[in-house]
């Protein structure tokens, strides 16, 4: 959604003189001021929005991959993401989504499941799927001891859990 704002004109009045550095001293009307920021918040936010649009899309496409793989795909033996594995995972996807925040990675385990990581500088996460239909969840970093906890297949524990973990991230 574009953002928009009134022209300049609207405003009654001259234009006020808006005085800033940039390579040297200059005077700039706040006319042009208001289209040069205008767009620079317009292509922030476009950015923003379409890169984390895109980091969802490439999550979904990750796990549609995961759906085609077979019995011992990791040369072990492993069984792949069952069904109800990845419908959960569709599940807690579309509620990242609405929280923002985009998995760094999302694989198949070789338990038999599906594990969605997150990284933001040492801090980590991950919230792991079983074809159980089980659900871990763990936060941990270079400091202190890891906090693993198991989270209901409701849509408030889920919340709860994608909040402990932005506020680990965060951290």
């Amino acid at each position: 959604m574009p953002i928009s704002s009134p022209p300049i004109e609207t405003f009654h009045g001259p234009a006020a003189g808006i005085y800033r550095f940039v390579s040297n001293d200059e005077a700039v009307t706040s006319s042009a001021y208001s289209i040069s920021l205008q767009t620079s918040l317009e292509e922030t936010y476009k950015s923003t929005f379409w890169r984390t649009k895109e980091r969802f899309a490439n999550a979904r496409r990750r796990l549609s991959a995961i759906a085609r793989l077979a019995h011992g795909w990791d040369n072990n033996g492993s069984e792949p993401p069952n069904a109800a594995a990845r419908d959960l995972a569709t599940r807690i996807l579309n509620l990242l989504e609405t929280a923002w925040l985009v998995p760094t990675q999302l694989t198949p385990t070789v338990e038999g499941g599906i594990a969605l990581s997150f990284v933001e500088a040492s801090s980590r996460a991950v919230i792991e799927i079983y074809n159980t239909g089980e659900i871990a969840a763990a936060t941990y970093s270079d400091q202190g001891e890891p906090r693993v906890w198991d989270v209901e297949l409701t849509e408030v524990p889920l919340l709860r859990s994608i909040e402990q973990i932005r506020v680990h991230l965060a951290a």
